[in-house]
């Protein structure tokens, strides 16, 4: 399936991801801030994200499905 034809990045896939990025052990809400710092944002966006109430950018699902496919840790990225 080429990118153009690719289904955007659910909440549900955005959350799941993070979950493998930062570990089981942190809550969304950290995750999300742990996230939000990464990509310059605020957590409250990610939550918006996770929770459907906004579509997942296409750049953020190409950032992270970047980091999971390359085991790109988030400690490399932060600013």
């Amino acid at each position: 399936m080429s990118p153009k034809q690719r289904k955007p990045m659910t909440g549900a896939q955005l959350d799941a991801a993070l979950i493998k990025l930062f570990g089981e052990t942190r809550s969304q809400r950290e995750r999300s801030i742990l996230f939000a710092e990464i990509i310059s944002s605020n957590d409250r966006t990610v939550r918006k994200w996770i929770g459907g109430e906004a579509e997942v950018p296409t750049h953020i699902a190409m950032l992270v499905n970047a980091m999971l496919d390359f085991n790109i840790k988030p400690e490399g990225l932060r600013p």
